[in-house]
Order: C-alpha cells, then structure tokens, then sequence
C-alpha cells in the first residue's frame, strides 16, 4: 500500500492509497456518461413523440450527471493532516472561545450550561483562555444556568485535570457507568467523584426547576447583581446591551484548589426594532468586538451551544497548526468535524452528515482546506477581522502570546466599553459584516465567511482526531430536519448568485478543486429540480406506455451508492475489515436515500421558493433554529426509529404529494400487469423498477398518512391537501397527453 507522507514541524500530512484505482474508475465512469448522452441527444429526442417531456428528463439526467462531475473534486486526492501536539512549546497563545445560544425555549439553558462546562476544561492553561456567551435570546433562564456553572466550574475544571476525565461535559460524563468514564482508581477519586456529582445534580435541579416554573427564585436572584437587569420585563426583539463577567481571569478568580479560573462573561448584546441584527453572524461578530477589548487572543473558537467539547486536547491539535514553523503562517483557520451523539443504531433521518465530514472535507485538504462550517472552528483573528494573507506574513509566537494581561485589569471599565461596541448601533457606518468579522446577508454565514477568506489568500486545514473533538444534538425528527436543510441550501444558493460566486470571484484566487467543491455545496437547493421531474412525471409516464430511458440516470444514481461513506480511519485496512464496515450500513444507505428524497422535494425546492421570493423584494430569508428539545413519547419513538411527523408543516405537502403520485400508479401498474401479463409494459421494465424502489423508500410517509395513530402520525389537514393535489396533478397529466 502506497501513501505519500510530507513531514513538517508540527503536523504530518499523509495522502490516501490507491489513489490511481479511483482515478480510473473516473474516467471509465466519465466516458460512459458522456456516450449515453451523446447518443439521447441524438438518437432519442429527434425521434421522440413527447420531445418537452423528455427534454425535461434528459436535463434531469444531464444534472445528474454533472453533479456527479463536481463531486469528484472531494475524492480526487484525500488528504489527511496528523497533528504533533507533544512538540508544542510550553507557552502557547491564548485563546478566545465565543458559543452562541439565541431561544431558552429550543435550547434548553441546561444543555448550554453543559457545553460551557465542557470547554472550561480544556487541558489548556485557563490563564490562557477566555469564554464569551452570546444570548440573543437575552433569557433569564439562561443568565440562571450560566451563572451556577460559572460557579461549578471552580471544581469541576480541576476534578477534570487532576484524574484526567473525558468527555468533560459533565452531563455525558455522568451518564457513563458508575465512577467511570475515565479518571482514576481508590479512594480518593471516588470521594472528589461522589462529591463532584452531587453538586453536579444539585446544579440541575435548580435549573430543571427554573425552567418548568419559567421564573428563577427569588432568593437565588439576590445572589448575582446581574439578575437586576431582568427586573423589569426583557423584550428579546428590544433590550439595552446586558453584560455580566461572571469569572474575572489573570488570577482574580480562582478554583477550589487555588488556580487561576478562565475569564467568562455573558453577553446579550443590544437590539431594537428596526435595526437588523444579522442573526447569528451579528452576535459573533458582537462578541468579537467584546473579546478584542477584554483579551485580545489572536486566535478565536467559535462553539454552537449544543456541541460540547468530547476532547480536551482539540485546542492543542489546532495550535500544531497554526504555529508551524513551515505552513502554519498560511493557515486562516482550522475546522473540527461536526460529529453527533444521541443518532439511532442507523441514523433515522440522516443526521450523521458522515459523507461530509468522513469522506468529502478530507479531500478539501487537497485543494486549499475545507469551507467553514460555523462551528468547531479556530480563527486566526487576523484572518477573520479583514488581513488578506501575503508572502511576507511572517507572525512570531511572541507576538502570538498576547493577551495574557498583568492582572492589573480595570473590569469595571471593561465592561462600560463592551457594552458600548455591543450597542445596535455601533457598526454603523463600520466595515462590520463587510470587509471583518463573518459575512452578512446570507443564511450560512459560515460558509460565505470561508469563501471569502480563501478568496483572501488563506487556506484552512481540515482535522478529525481519532476522538471527535465536539459532539453536538441532531434534530430528532422530520420537520427539524427539513427546516435546517432548508436554511443551509437557501444560504449556500444565495452565494452562488451573489458576487461571490466560486466560478467569479473565485477564478484566479481559487485551485479549479476548491471552485468545484463550493460549487457543489452552493447548489445544494438545485436537487430539487431533477428529483420533481422524476418523482412527478416519471410515474404517469410509463404508464401511459412511454418509454424514458433513464440509464444515465440509473448509472449516476449507482455510482452515489457505490462512493457512499468509508470511514477514513478504516482506508487503510478496508480489505481486513469489510465484514465489520459492512455491518448495518445497508440500512444506513436506505434511511440517507429517503432522506435525501425527501430533502429534494421539500428543503430545497422551499429554499428556491425563498430565494426568488427574496430577490423579488417580496420577503426575506429568515434564520430558523431547530428545536433541542424532545418529549418523552417522541424519544421512544425515535429510538425505535419510527418517523416523527406530527406537525402541519408546509415542508410535508410536496413530498407526500409526489409519493402518493408514484403510489397510485405503481399500483395501477401492478393490477393492470396482473390483468393483462408482463409483456403490457415490454421495454419499461427500468423506469417500474425505479417507480417500485420508490414506493419502497416511502414506506414510512404511507404508514404515516394512513395507518399510525399515535401523535407522530401525518396531521389530518397535511394529507387531505396532499391527496387532493396528486389527484389533481393526475387530472392534469390526463389533460395534456390527451
């Protein structure tokens, strides 16, 4: 086996075996697709008697086909990069950490909590470190949870040192097995275990009650000043800044042990109507603003509230990074995968994303590094804040060493000036959003952030250690999963419309790999179109007796199950443990099929909606959160891997329209075949076939329409309407071939 190993400083890069056996497959693969083309092109559609109708299936095909093309960038050199943290230097730079929460309501306080827990444990000195929590939710709940694990965290964060404890977050850690989950041995760890845990559920129970009751108690408001600011009733839409320091850092706050405890201040910065606030990348870039003021770290970790740090070396690994002596100067930031806990035995609903952050973002590496993914990702502040990288940007680690201050720090005016560049009006008139800090006027504003970056001259380094550095909460049923797409594939199509667009902007500041890799992301929402159209008029096609033709399509649809996920860390020993890889993969395969239908006919032609809706000026692309939050019957269902429906979404109406469609005439097929014999469908033999994969797929959207009972059933208004469309839709069919 033959690997191609690079090494420097502080990482090795290592490139995938068997790369020219890939490469192959390409262009055998490649030659086929243009020659069925070639020959629909001109031997088909001249002779066809439905020629709009097939046009519209050979286009489908066609986009098929050079989706395909795109997706090859990622599999053309898989890159891996190992990082070396044993060969850091003693002293290292600090470090901003900025985690974002926007609703108490879809994310629960005690989660946040959590994840904040989490990341104050990092095996990074704490003098070194400084946390920022946006609320833009500006939730007393939230300031409730944060404050009792800002006081927590005076001895959980030296318990995790000092036995050496993962995962750190200590919800997960807890609910290992009994004084387990890592640590030590004897009676020592288990009295310091015993006692951790106990004020650990105490912690909780006061925030379990706050937020049934929706109030904090009285006599625990009169422990922090900082409960004074809701006094008065807070309007999330309009409110003055609210900043509190709820940990003072350069020795001034310490843990039980007597160490020095990391700086931590809650942050809800100023909103009133009328003023945009640019969601999420409005509130990054506020804090921001407010850690350049407190420490200044030259680097910055942006963290979503519901990824909580499962490895307490993820800083380490990305300072091998940026402090090499050889490349780290080129490097704009370093992106952690997106990993998630809490996934069914086959991943119900597809939420792993594993092809994306197992297979595609290690061969973005080959091309300049992955796009940002808005979270798990260290900046460069540099970067993030308007530097465009140049041949003579040299940093040394001594200027990289910043912000770790005297101890002589004036809090009080600190926060007088946090609380000024939080205002809404501050970026007036400022190149906020523009030329620093993350991109407005985008849905994903990571993705744009990364895109502009590299378009800058930086390059980012994708790192997936052995343990997922973060393990996040994936939404638990259909609509969630529906909406988030909706919102990704709304944004990523609004950058390729906008003036960065990979294929303008990119040209001459981009390699053709990394142009194709955007490409492919930023037009997500198009999947829609060949899936409509063969979803749609497929079905009533070959049973009027119309022959398509769809082998290209079949062939591209093959060659999507055959790149499916391979583990990386399995590459190298992919023959030896085949078996074991294999294992439930198939029905892994089928439940991201079904997903992947449903995200075609629902998130992304919804996502096209807004996006034509928005550039007519008619409304604007909102940023929707998905809810954290599930209840006890729907987890059990969720367990069993039955669907949660149970919502009168609009997201529902065109896919079970569409499935109920190719239902009615799959089984008018079928009886008419029994009636007549097989020979009645003579040479549609694949485009049946495709119909009956189809209907199978569907399954759980039938059961769902007509047989459950339970409250995770399709609402009543959602399948009336969807029944009522495909019979017209069928009326309509009938008319036109007529």
């Amino acid at each position: 086996m033959t690997t191609t190993t690079t090494s420097t400083h502080l990482f090795t890069t290592r490139s995938a075996p068997l790369r020219y056996l890939y490469k192959l497959y390409f262009f055998t693969f490649l030659s086929l697709t243009l020659s069925l083309l070639y020959y629909r092109f001109t031997h088909h559609l001249p002779y066809s008697h439905h020629p709009y109708l097939l046009l519209l299936l050979t286009l489908s095909e066609l986009h098929f086909s050079l989706t395909w093309l795109l997706q090859q960038a990622f599999r053309w050199s898989p890159t891996f990069h190992s990082p070396n943290p044993d060969r850091l230097p003693e002293d290292l730079p600090c470090v901003d950490v900025l985690v974002c929460t926007a609703d108490a309501a879809r994310e629960p306080p005690a989660m946040v909590a959590d994840t904040l827990l989490s990341l104050m444990a990092y095996e990074y000195g704490p003098e070194r470190l400084a946390f920022y929590l946006s609320d833009d939710g500006a939730s007393e709940l939230t300031f409730h949870a944060v404050a009792l694990a800002a006081e927590f965290a005076r001895m959980w964060v030296p318990f995790c040192r000092r036995f050496g404890v993962e995962p750190r977050a200590p919800k997960a850690y807890f609910a290992a097995e009994e004084g387990g989950g890592g640590g030590g041995e004897g009676m020592e760890f288990r009295r310091v275990w015993g006692e951790v845990k106990k004020l650990y559920e105490d912690m909780q129970e006061e925030i379990a009650y706050a937020g049934s009751t929706w109030t904090v108690p009285e006599e625990t408001r009169k422990t922090h000043k900082g409960f004074r600011e809701w006094d008065s009733k807070v309007d999330p839409r309009d409110h003055d800044t609210i900043l509190e320091i709820l940990l003072k850092g350069n020795g001034k706050d310490r843990d039980v042990e007597g160490n020095p405890m990391p700086t931590l201040i809650y942050v809800s910065r100023e909103k009133r109507p009328g003023h945009p606030h640019h969601y999420k990348a409005g509130a990054l870039n506020a804090m921001n603003r407010v850690s350049a003021l407190v420490n200044n770290a030259p680097f910055v970790l942006n963290v979503d509230c519901d990824m909580y740090s499962n490895n307490s070396q993820a800083l380490r690994h990305a300072m091998c990074f940026f402090l090499d002596p050889e490349q780290g100067h080129r490097i704009g930031y370093v992106q952690f995968p997106q990993s998630f806990g809490g996934l069914t035995k086959n991943d119900l609903y597809a939420n792993g994303v594993k092809r994306i952050y197992e297979i595609e973002f290690f061969g973005t590496n080959a091309f300049n590094g992955p796009m940002y993914a808005g979270t798990g990702s260290v900046h460069r502040r540099e970067s993030l804040n308007g530097r465009k990288f140049t041949l003579d940007y040299r940093p040394r680690l001594e200027d990289m060493k910043q912000g770790m201050g005297s101890g002589n720090v004036n809090w009080d005016e600190l926060e007088a000036k946090a609380k000024v560049v939080t205002s809404c009006n501050y970026e007036l008139g400022k190149p906020w959003g523009k030329e620093m800090g993350l991109m407005y006027g985008c849905a994903v504003e990571d993705v744009f952030t990364g895109l502009v970056l590299h378009t800058r001259g930086w390059r980012s380094v994708y790192c997936g250690p052995e343990r997922e550095a973060y393990l996040g909460m994936a939404p638990a049923n259909v609509n969630d999963t529906l909406v988030q797409h909706k919102r990704w594939s709304t944004g990523l199509l609004q950058i390729f419309l906008s003036d960065y667009c990979p294929w303008t902007r990119g040209l001459g500041k981009l390699k053709m790999g990394q142009i194709m890799c955007y490409s492919f992301y930023t037009l997500w929402a198009l999947w829609c179109m060949p899936m409509l159209v063969m979803l749609c008029f497929l079905p009533w096609l070959w049973l009027m007796g119309f022959p398509c033709f769809l082998r290209s399509l079949f062939l591209c649809f093959r060659s999507m199950v055959r790149s499916l996920r391979i583990p990386r860390h399995r590459l190298a020993r992919l023959q030896s443990d085949r078996a074991d890889w294999a294992k439930g993969t198939i029905k892994m395969w089928w439940n991201e099929t079904r997903m992947w239908m449903m995200k075609g006919t629902s998130s992304y032609l919804f996502s096209i909606i807004v996006v034509v809706l928005k550039s007519l000026g008619i409304s604007e692309a909102g940023f929707e959160i998905t809810s954290k939050v599930i209840d006890e019957e729907a987890m059990k269902r969720y367990q069993r891997e039955v669907m949660e429906f149970g919502v009168a979404s609009p997201m529902f109406v065109p896919l079970t329209t569409l499935s109920l469609l190719n239902l009615y005439c799959f089984l008018i097929a079928i009886s008419k075949a029994v009636k007549e014999g097989l020979g009645v469908y003579d040479g549609l033999a694949l485009q049946i076939m495709i119909s009956g994969y189809i209907t199978l797929v569907s399954m759980p959207l039938y059961e769902a329409l007509f047989f459950r009972k339970d409250k995770g059933r399709m609402p009543t208004s959602v399948t009336v309407v969807s029944v009522g469309l495909a019979f017209s839709l069928l009326f309509l069919f009938q008319f036109l071939v007529m």
